[in-house]
């Protein structure tokens, strides 16, 4: 009996204090249900984040086709306004020198017609003068 008594109270011992450990702390949970649940719910949602993705990829796509197709817009119109540019800088030029033509042929005229004017006063200047002379 003395074993029996031993190995019962050895029983209760430890019935004891498992049951005092059990019911005395505070229980931790292992939560196996939540993070289950926690983990089917993040895998049922993502098709839909990738589906987001993916229709945000589709839209910066097609922002950046439109931003190329402006920039070759753009690039297109720089070259006709740089081919504009050498046509109006050739016609400034031939304008200019035209102009400058003018002006030398203003100025060899006006001299021209300034020794002209100034050789028929001389003529006839040095006639009256010869005359004066001859007649005294």
């Amino acid at each position: 009996m003395n074993r029996w008594s031993n190995a019962i109270l050895k029983f209760t011992f430890a019935v004891l204090l498992c049951g005092g450990l059990l019911l005395g702390a505070p229980r931790a949970e292992a939560g196996y249900f939540s993070d289950l649940f926690s983990g089917v719910k993040q895998l049922s949602e993502l098709p839909a984040e990738v589906n987001e993705l993916k229709e945000n990829y589709q839209v910066t796509l097609d922002k950046l086709g439109e931003a190329q197709a402006t920039l070759e817009t753009f690039q297109q119109q720089n070259l006709e306004l740089i081919e504009r540019n050498k046509e109006l800088t050739a016609t400034v030029t031939a304008l200019t020198e035209a102009q400058q033509s003018r002006e030398a042929s203003g100025r060899k005229t006006r001299i021209m017609i300034i020794v002209a004017v100034a050789l028929i006063a001389g003529y006839f200047i040095l006639l009256r003068g010869l005359r004066f002379i001859l007649r005294k």
